[in-house]
């Protein structure tokens, strides 16, 4: 299952990344080039990256954190998923718990209730 990162946040980001991006030229235009034109730049490729890009897969059998930019990507094996709130949990087959580096806050809010919902817990 893909999890998406929240619409919100990337068009804030895009929103915020442009306005600096178009600021900085202006300003670079009227002869005072700053760090406003690379900021912008950035700002709005992460913004336009978590509107393209998913924030991370869930396997059957493990959870893939996928980079913002690049291929790179970790995987966290699980016998069974587990949420404590805010952040999901992984459970080995020896019952050992290891956090998994995604927040509720930046995913897609019905992605994550897919995700942390009753339906998606296997069976005890």
């Amino acid at each position: 299952m893909k999890v998406r990162y929240n619409p919100i946040v990337g068009g804030l980001l895009l929103a915020l990344g442009l306005a600096c991006l178009l600021l900085g030229l202006w300003l670079w235009q009227l002869g005072d080039f700053g760090p406003g034109v690379v900021i912008g730049v950035l700002v709005t490729l992460m913004g336009v990256l978590t509107l393209a890009r998913p924030y991370f897969w869930v396997r059957e059998n493990s959870v893939e954190v996928l980079a913002m930019i690049g291929p790179a990507k970790r995987e966290f094996p699980y016998t069974s998923l587990d949420y404590d709130g805010r952040r999901l949990c992984t459970l080995d087959s020896e019952g050992e718990r290891r956090r998994i580096p995604v927040s509720r806050w930046i995913a897609h809010s019905g992605d994550w209730a897919a995700v942390t919902g009753p339906s998606s817990r296997p069976a005890a």
